[in-house]
C-alpha cells in the first residue's frame, strides 16, 4: 500500500502546482462563506449549520412639536410655554409666550427588521479568498473581506459609550468623537448612546459546516482528477 500512497501523494502534489487547483478550492470555501451570510447562517458548534443571531429590535424616544401623521400616534404628549421673539419695524423687540404642543414619538432603527451581515450586502461583496501552497500536498486558503467581518464572527463586547445610529442621517452624518448634537441630530430619533457599551454575539460564517467541507473535498478531488487526466 506505501508505494500506492507515495505515487497518489505525488499525483496530488504535482496537480496542486497548478494555479487553476488552488483557485479552485479557494473558490469553492468563499462560496460557501458567502452563502453563509446570503441564508444568515453559518457554523454552530457541533458543525452543523445554524441560524446566526438575529438583530437585537433598537428604539429611541424624542420629544417634537411636529404633528403626527395620520396613523401615527404619540406615547405621550405635553404642554410647554415657550417665548417668542419678533422684531418690529422700528429694530425693537417684543416677547410673547405662547403654549406650544410637544409629542413624545418613538424613533425605530433604520435596521431593525433586517438579517445580520446581510441587511446591506457589503460585507458579502467584500469576501474574497486566496490559495496558497504550504507544503507538498498542503494548501493554505486565507479569505479577505471588510475588517468588520472578522469581529461578528469571533462576537465583541465595548466598554461604552456608542454612539448607535438609528436613522440613516444619523449613521451618514456623524463623526467619530464628534458632539451628535452639535451635528444637527436629535437623540432618541436620529441616535442612541450605549453608556455601558454593547455585546455582539458571535456569528461564525467564515469556516465551513462538515457537510460544506465534505462537498468541497468532493470538488477538490474532481478538480485534482481532472488537471491529472489533462481535461482543463
Amino acid at each position: 500500500m506505501r508505494p500506492q500512497w507515495d505515487g497518489w501523494q505525488r499525483r496530488v502534489a504535482k496537480a496542486l502546482k497548478d494555479e487553476r487547483v488552488r483557485s479552485g478550492i479557494a473558490m469553492a470555501i468563499q462560496r460557501y462563506a458567502k452563502a453563509h451570510i446570503a441564508k444568515s447562517e453559518g457554523r454552530g458548534p457541533d458543525g452543523r449549520t445554524s441560524q446566526l443571531a438575529p438583530l437585537q429590535p433598537i428604539s429611541g424616544e424624542f420629544w417634537t412639536k411636529r404633528k403626527p401623521r395620520e396613523g401615527t400616534f404619540p406615547k405621550a404628549t405635553r404642554e410647554r410655554t415657550v417665548a417668542v421673539t419678533t422684531k418690529r419695524k422700528d429694530g425693537s423687540v417684543k416677547v410673547t409666550q405662547r403654549k406650544v404642543t410637544e409629542y413624545l414619538m418613538a424613533g425605530e432603527s433604520y435596521r431593525n427588521g433586517g438579517q445580520p451581515l446581510r441587511d446591506t450586502g457589503n460585507l458579502q461583496r467584500s469576501i474574497t479568498a486566496r490559495a496558497r501552497l504550504a507544503g507538498p500536498t498542503r494548501v493554505e486558503v486565507t479569505l479577505a473581506g471588510a475588517l468588520y467581518g472578522i469581529f461578528h464572527e469571533l462576537g465583541f463586547t465595548t466598554a461604552g459609550p456608542n454612539f448607535i445610529p438609528l436613522t440613516r442621517k444619523g449613521k451618514r452624518e456623524h463623526a467619530t468623537g464628534a458632539n451628535p448634537n452639535a451635528e444637527g441630530l436629535t437623540r432618541g430619533k436620529d441616535f442612541i448612546m450605549a453608556r455601558d457599551g454593547v455585546t455582539v454575539p458571535k456569528r461564525p460564517f467564515l469556516v465551513p459546516t462538515n457537510t460544506e467541507w465534505g462537498e468541497i473535498g468532493r470538488t477538490i478531488r474532481l478538480g485534482i482528477a481532472r488537471v491529472l487526466k489533462g481535461r482543463t
